[in-house]
């Protein structure tokens, strides 16, 4: 069968269901991959680890504008059905659900999922709402698509532990699986605004994860954190950086911050621009 293309719940469940139909599909697992389309390789990675879990894969395309706030970039965040459709399938997926805003969202519609603590931390002093739009409309997403299993990326890693803690609270019963952060050849971070990056800004980009690296490194040796993080933001903004919302070193458990150096796990946290052009990385420090 060919990828389906299901428009509402209801299509949703219909195409689960005629994919169970076929002999081996009896008992079938769901994978979920939620994306707001601009496919790209980090996508396909999570399709590709979806296939390996679970027996149907599902991609959501949705561009939440719950998670947009103001003057961020809903209205010319790309959209392209043909062409993330054709990629999803390249890839292995075998149902692509691409809802309206209505559909989702419907005039009645008043209900939204916050959690607090650790949505007031990194991106979410500097995103008001983003992450409750992000819960809810990933709580909405896994309920609908009754999904086995979910699949997210370790670039947004205060989105993974906020849709872990989303399905932990309310028993969802799907089990949350990441992939590790897809890096281009320079390393820099995929991400669907990476498009937006002219040839020189692309250049300036690639230093953020080098940076981390370094200072990731020099934590481990020993080296105060304090002085590290200082060293690290100064380096990224003479890179060509013009501002920093956070540079971090938190736990990967629970966001809590890090002063100090120890087996705890812990990750290095960034979001710097290049004009307006807002990027974000994190890695583990190791």
């Amino acid at each position: 069968m060919t990828i389906e293309i299901v428009r509402n719940v209801f299509e949703l469940e219909a195409a689960v269901a005629r994919r169970r139909m076929e002999p081996t599909n009896a008992a079938a697992t769901v994978g979920i991959v939620p994306t707001m389309g601009s496919i790209h390789e980090a996508h396909e990675k999570l399709i590709f680890t979806a296939r390996k879990h679970s027996d149907i894969v599902v991609a959501t395309i949705f561009v939440n504008p719950k998670q947009f706030g103001t003057n961020e970039d809903f209205d010319t965040y790309p959209r392209d059905e043909e062409k993330d459709t054709s990629k999803l399938e390249a890839a292995g997926c075998h149902i692509v659900y691409i809802p309206s805003i209505e559909n989702i969202y419907p005039s009645n519609f008043d209900l939204s999922i916050t959690i607090p603590k650790l949505s007031s931390v990194l991106c979410g002093r500097f995103r008001k709402n983003h992450f409750q739009g992000v819960a809810t409309i990933v709580a909405k997403l896994l309920v609908q698509s009754r999904a086995d299993y979910g699949f997210f990326g370790e670039k947004d890693f205060q989105q993974l532990l906020i849709v872990k803690k989303l399905v932990n609270s309310l028993d969802i019963p799907c089990k949350i699986i990441s992939i590790s952060t897809v890096r281009d050849k320079e390393g820099l971070a995929i991400s669907s605004r990476n498009r937006y990056l002219e040839k020189d800004k692309k250049l300036i980009a690639n230093n953020l994860y080098k940076i981390l690296c370094e200072a990731s490194k020099n934590i481990v040796t020993g080296e105060n954190i304090e002085l590290v993080i200082d060293k690290a933001r100064n380096n990224i903004l003479e890179s060509g950086f013009n501002k920093l919302d956070y540079l971090e070193i938190r736990s990967e458990k629970d966001l809590e911050e890090i002063k100090t150096y120890s087996n705890k796990k812990s990750r290095i946290f960034v979001a710097a621009y290049i004009n307006d052009i807002r990027l974000i990385d994190n890695i583990a420090i190791e």
